[in-house]
């Protein structure tokens, strides 16, 4: 029991006034008598002033005691607590490091605390991040805070607590309370909020880095970069594939790091580098797909006189992760002497060595070394032999007024560029100097982020994993009048996420392991491996645990002391209400 305005307990004051009425009386009960003369005249003297009598226990005493004490109660603003709906904010640490047994800690002690709110109460459920997500809530129900917490997985890399805190903030306006689960100290200026602490400090190794590329001597390999904290002197580690183990080595940490070298067997797909059991699981494994190369289709149109002059066979077999493309709507780069139509990302090489007067040219060239076709470029000792004349689009390369080298942007058709070379093959020494080999290698390495399939086949989790679209897709319309048709990326689980973007889709990886991008006719179009990585999340020896509760503010002693008075208020006057028309009832009846 409580009171909310000790104050208006000075109204008990009255019971003492009402007694001292009582005691006081100038009003004596009316008495019929015959004649006056019988009585003394100091008695009637004595009767008529204000004396103290005798205190007569009437039941009008009693009432306006009663009354009294009821209007006391009702000015303090009694109360019993307690019903008052309400609203917990819980704010939990998304980081991966939760993994490391404060994530079940942290689920068992809130399960506890959430039952012990009534059925009138609201939680909300928020997860850390740079974009904080509400997994419940705003005011949900206890039940669906528990089914939240249930599916609660926390694997985000380090990230600052403060956006999550704020919005938590901004929902518990009005009176509610926010509760910070974590496994480190809160940040600063969060005393206003509860932390419930659930870190326990622990020894744990981490891989850091993991590639797999081509080796030395042929084949592959994975080269790993693996780090531990605390008190970790060496550890074994295994290469996977499948379910077979194929390579393992011990290694000695110096200075808490050390690198691995492990080969791969010849046709292996998916390989798994595993750490020993430790702390932390989810830093313990990685997952590696083959290396992607992008190779970029080349399709060459050019008539057999200019092919030969330019050697584009030779060049085509010295290009690293380049094939020839015989489809010019599956090609990225086109060998034309005419500009013909494009797809968006394709890219066209329009050699002008036809009709038309010429003119040889030793130099010197202006080249613009800002764009990435022209980086290499020398041009010395060239004996260049151009046709003369204008050429559309940006000038690269030009001697004197005349352009030999433009990059035009195609209008109408998105990211797709021809470039103009105005050059005889047939006549000077440009295809047998070094910068016709460097040009053409800059043009292949444009085209070959419009290749179709995944940019990067390894994705740090939480990160975003991006697949290039074919040329041809836009092409057909998609089932919700998109240009494009949907694609997806199927997670180790099963669950599947719709991507964002058109010409290049991108999707955020939630789960380590390995991801599959199908169309909607469920064709597997390419995959993804993402794996954890972060060291500072890896390193466990700064976790904390304890409680620490929220100082009290202002605004919240009022509504605490204002709390859950309504009803007994209530109550209480009309109580003083029925006691008031019970005491004049009695004082009627004794008057008439």
């Amino acid at each position: 029991m409580t009171f909310t305005t000790p104050l208006g307990l000075l109204a008990l004051l009255a019971l003492p006034a009402v007694v001292a009425l009582h005691l006081f009386r100038n009003r004596l009960p009316e008495r019929r008598v015959a004649a006056l003369f019988l009585f003394a005249e100091q008695a009637l003297i004595a009767g008529a002033g204000r004396t103290r009598t005798r205190l007569l226990r009437t039941a009008s005493l009693w009432l306006e005691l009663l009354a009294a004490l009821l209007l006391a109660l009702w000015l303090g603003g009694l109360s019993f607590g307690g019903s008052e709906a309400q609203h917990v904010v819980v704010v939990l640490d998304d980081s991966a490091s939760m993994q490391a047994g404060g994530h079940a800690r942290a689920q068992q002690e809130l399960r506890t605390r959430l039952g012990r709110l009534g059925n009138g109460d609201f939680v909300s459920v928020l997860r850390t991040g740079e974009r904080p997500e509400v997994l419940a809530g705003p005011r949900a129900r206890a039940a669906d805070a528990e089914a939240a917490l249930a599916r609660w997985r926390p694997l985000r890399s380090k990230h600052a607590f403060g956006p999550a805190l704020d919005l938590a903030r901004e929902l518990a306006l009005g009176g509610g309370q926010v509760w910070f689960v974590s496994d480190e100290e809160p940040p600063p200026g969060s005393d206003d909020v509860t932390w419930l602490g659930f870190g326990e400090p622990a020894p744990n190794a981490a891989i850091l880095t993991a590639i797999r590329e081509a080796s030395a001597t042929g084949g592959e390999q994975v080269r790993a970069r693996l780090a531990a904290f605390g008190a970790m002197a060496q550890c074994t580690v295994r290469l996977f594939a499948g379910a077979q183990e194929v390579a393992r080595a011990e290694v000695v940490f110096a200075e808490g790091l050390a690198d691995v070298v492990l080969p791969v067997p010849a046709g292996s797909d998916v390989v798994r580098l595993v750490l020993p059991a430790d702390a932390l699981a989810v830093d313990d494994e990685a997952l590696l797909l083959p290396p992607l190369h992008r190779v970029v289709g080349l399709c060459d149109q050019w008539p057999d006189d200019l092919r030969r002059a330019f050697a584009s066979e030779r060049l085509l077999t010295a290009l690293p992760h380049v094939r020839s493309e015989p489809d010019s709507r599956s090609a990225q780069l086109l060998l034309r002497t005419a500009p013909g139509p494009l797809l968006p990302g394709q890219c066209e090489l329009v050699v002008v060595a036809g009709e038309g007067e010429r003119q040889a040219l030793a130099g010197p060239f202006v080249v613009d070394r800002a764009h990435p076709w022209t980086s290499g470029l020398l041009l010395q000792g060239l004996a260049w032999v151009a046709v003369r004349g204008d050429l559309p689009g940006r000038v690269l390369v030009a001697a004197g007024p005349l352009p030999l080298l433009t990059d035009e942007d195609v209008a109408g058709v998105d990211g797709a560029h021809r470039a103009w070379l105005a050059v005889d093959p047939r006549l000077g020494n440009f295809v047998r100097a070094p910068d016709w080999p460097v040009l053409a290698t800059n043009l292949v390495e444009a085209c070959r982020s419009s290749v179709p399939g995944p940019i990067e086949a390894q994705v740090p989790l939480g990160g975003e994993a991006r697949f290039r679209r074919a040329a041809a897709d836009g092409s057909e319309r998609g089932d919700a009048g998109s240009a494009f048709p949907p694609l997806f990326v199927e997670a180790p689980d099963g669950s599947r996420t719709q991507g964002h973007g058109e010409r290049t889709v991108g999707f955020v990886l939630q789960q380590p392991g390995v991801h599959t991008v199908v169309g909607a006719d469920d064709r597997p179009l390419g995959r993804f491996a993402a794996r954890f990585v972060d060291a500072a999340e890896s390193d466990l020896r700064l976790l904390r645990s304890g409680e620490r509760a929220a100082a009290p503010s202002a605004g919240d002693v009022r509504r605490s002391a204002a709390r859950d008075t309504g009803s007994e208020r209530r109550v209480l006057a009309l109580l003083l209400l029925l006691v008031l028309l019970a005491d004049w009832w009695v004082l009627a009846r004794r008057d008439a």
